[in-house]
């Protein structure tokens, strides 16, 4: 099944839009990981920091995905950073 065509004004919004979803993921997960002083995190801030780190492997997983989906449909390369645009 060949990949839904993507334009590149709407590959680099959709692109944009994820990276910012992933810099707030980061930023969040440092800010909660930042409350660990070497004895661990309470179980509802470990709860917390679980589910932001699967929510940004979703995100990444999205980039990853959004990029191979411009490139199959006929676009440029994905970009060599990878998902982590870096």
């Amino acid at each position: 099944m060949q990949p839904e065509k993507i334009s590149k004004d709407e590959y680099e919004a959709e692109l944009n839009r994820l990276h910012e979803r992933r810099e707030e993921l980061e930023e969040r997960e440092s800010t909660i990981t930042s409350h660990d002083h070497g004895g661990g995190l309470p179980h509802d801030e470990q709860n917390r920091l679980d589910r932001v780190r699967g929510e940004l492997a979703d995100v990444l997983q999205s980039i990853g995905d959004l990029q191979d989906r411009f490139a199959d449909a006929g676009g440029a390369p994905p970009e060599s950073g990878g998902a982590l645009g870096e």
